[in-house]
């Protein structure tokens, strides 16, 4: 494991700092709390990506040959942390930007790629996610969206849930079952459908944050042209692998920890909670727990300069910061004392409820994205060889 950086990785970290400076308005930054928050900013983050479009950030990773910089897994690692240290603001189209238009590289066709990849990433085209449904979430093979071919168009019928940002999205990519027949894991097609038709509604889900940044979609004949299908008929589960070796991180989130730790002991010094022993041992741990967790960073990205593809063992990393980050928020409400029990809107809440509110988005992070439950599977049966389970 590499614990240095070589002088031309450390020229472009200056370089992404000095661009950060004239390019990120002080006002744009975020408290990094944790979470959505603000979803009236959706313009301001809708223009932070046109930025970052324009200074050619969005296809940092990207090879030559399709207009990216070819950047190397430790520069697009110092990049995602300089952002997060930042403070900069998420971007409007981030599930298209970081999940499928590097999936349309992979898996699309030439119209697709030359209709989609750069109005996804410009902002131009917001797309969200239609995976997970309300009896098919960690057990994704067990969706029950149905497509039909008629008259040379997919129709599709069903519903999906926690889809982010649904209310506000042009198009989804989605998988629906082509053969009701086939084993789970196959007969499943991916989808690229239409938002605004007939036949396509949403409804948000209002969380206990009092936010609503995710929506239910309910698909009742909505039409997808045969062009918008990626791959095969049956290809879906193959390509949403791909979607998912896209979604871990590791790194990329090790800055917002460390920042958190270090908020959370101000936050400690300025309520007088220092000279608390066991408040001092949970900042520590804390502490600890961050480091710990940017040298599995690290590990991760070692392995990837070295051409190794993320394996199961990206399970780890998800497991480690989801539930770390409910032990950190957990501490800062303590530290809290009385007014931890707050609302994050409550006028008495100290600063504006934000650890409040990281505290309940950091109830969410064991379940999205893979659940602990799942991920301790995972580990157990494919990084330790343990049996399964019956």
């Amino acid at each position: 494991m590499d614990l240095g950086f070589t002088p031309e990785e450390e020229s472009f970290r200056h370089e992404v700092r000095t661009w950060l400076k004239a390019n990120l308005p002080a006002a744009w930054r975020q408290d990094g709390k944790g979470g959505y928050r603000d979803e009236e900013d959706t313009q301001l983050q809708r223009d932070w990506q046109r930025k970052l479009y324009e200074g050619g950030w969005l296809k940092l990773g990207w090879p030559k040959d399709v207009g990216g910089r070819g950047a190397t897994p430790v520069m697009q690692a110092i990049y995602q942390e300089e952002m997060a240290r930042s403070g900069a603001p998420g971007i409007l189209g981030r599930l298209g930007v970081t999940l499928l238009a590097p999936t349309l590289l992979a898996h699309g066709t030439a119209w697709q790629k030359e209709a989609y990849v750069e109005r996804i990433l410009s902002g131009e085209l917001i797309f969200c996610q239609g995976f997970s449904e309300p009896d098919a979430g960690s057990d994704l093979a067990g969706l029950r969206a149905r497509a039909e071919r008629r008259d040379g168009k997919w129709v599709l019928n069903g519903q999906k849930t926690w889809s982010s940002g649904a209310h506000y999205s042009d198009k989804s990519f989605l998988l629906a079952r082509t053969d009701a027949g086939a084993e789970p894991h196959r007969g499943i097609g991916f989808f690229l459908v239409d938002m605004h038709q007939p036949g396509v509604e949403v409804r948000r889900i209002k969380q206990m944050t009092g936010g609503g940044e995710f929506g239910e979609i309910f698909l009742s004949g909505a039409e997808v042209e045969e062009r918008d299908l990626v791959g095969q008929p049956g290809d879906g589960w193959k390509i949403a692998m791909t979607v998912f070796g896209f979604e871990r991180g590791g790194l990329a989130q090790a800055a917002r920890f460390e920042q958190a730790v270090n908020e959370l002991a101000a936050l400690a010094r300025e309520r007088g909670a220092g000279t608390d022993a066991t408040t001092r041992q949970k900042i520590a741990q804390a502490r600890i727990e961050a480091h710990v967790f940017r040298l599995i960073g690290l590990r991760n990205l070692t392995r990837a300069q070295h051409g190794h593809a993320p394996g199961p063992e990206a399970s780890v990393t998800k497991l480690y910061w989801s539930e770390m980050d409910k032990r950190l928020q957990e501490a800062a409400v303590g530290v809290e004392g009385m007014y931890g029990a707050l609302t994050p809107d409550s006028a008495y809440a100290i600063e504006d409820g934000r650890w409040q509110y990281g505290w309940m988005w950091a109830q969410a992070e064991t379940i999205y994205a893979g659940s602990s439950e799942i991920q301790r599977n995972i580990i157990a049966e494919r990084v330790l060889g343990l049996p399964r389970g019956r």
